[in-house]
């Protein structure tokens, strides 16, 4: 008798914790704010200023260009949600260049930052798309960097 009352005693706290935990405040969903794309030149070994969205950069017969792409995404700050990751795809011409997901770590003064090596050369457009994934809202940023190669 004295068993069954600690065991129906242990499975009410037990209860009682999960019911706790899961009425804890679940963190809003996160947003992709920003594509930052940097470029470094093998040249001269330095970063050039970046690339910003309005911008008409473009590069022709730069083989020595590599990118910096660094994906800004918004968040509670010292929120943390296991799933939530930011899935960025980069894509040359047709050809994917590199894909990447990382799970999103807590975000500090409510910002949290993946970054993407690109090495060069590149050749064709350079189209950088970045989403949310493991969440509700769909967040999603596409950046181009045109790219070309020839005589």
């Amino acid at each position: 008798m004295k068993k069954t009352i600690n065991y129906a005693a242990l499975a009410v706290l037990i209860l009682t914790g999960c019911a706790a935990a899961s009425a804890q405040k679940k963190a809003p969903d996160y947003k992709i704010t920003a594509i930052h794309i940097t470029p470094f030149d093998s040249n001269t070994g330095k970063f050039e200023d970046e690339i910003t969205a309005s911008s008409d950069r473009s590069f022709f017969n730069d083989l020595a260009i590599s990118l910096l792409v660094v994906v800004e995404v918004a968040g509670e700050s010292g929120s943390f949600v296991a799933g939530r990751q930011a899935e960025i795809t980069v894509m040359e011409g047709k050809k994917i260049k590199k894909k990447k997901t990382e799970q999103i770590g807590i975000p500090s003064d409510g910002k949290f930052f993946v970054p993407v090596w690109l090495d060069s050369p590149m050749c064709s457009e350079v189209t950088v798309t970045a989403r949310m994934i493991g969440q509700k809202t769909v967040s999603r940023t596409i950046r181009k960097v045109p790219f070309q190669c020839g005589e």
